[in-house]
């Protein structure tokens, strides 16, 4: 997975499993987002991504692209 496919499905509803086989479900992300501005551990660090409940509350650790094994999409309910 290259960082612009990843980037198509920011705000998103996603599973992901990561390099050490840890699976984590929630909104996708970027950090330097301008809405965590007041969290310095998800605003200032760049080229990372992390996952998010429905209150925007972080569920899962930074990851870099190179760490997601497996990801797929859960919003795709019609």
């Amino acid at each position: 997975m290259t960082r612009s496919q990843l980037e198509e499905h920011l705000g998103e509803k996603v599973k992901i499993r990561l390099f050490d086989d840890s699976v984590y479900d929630g909104y996708l992300h970027k950090t330097g987002e301008v809405k965590f501005k007041n969290d310095p551990n998800l605003y200032i660090p760049r080229k990372l991504y992390f996952l998010t409940d429905e209150n925007n509350v972080c569920r899962s650790c930074l990851f870099r692209v190179s760490h997601i094994k497996v990801f797929q999409m859960l919003d795709l309910l019609y």
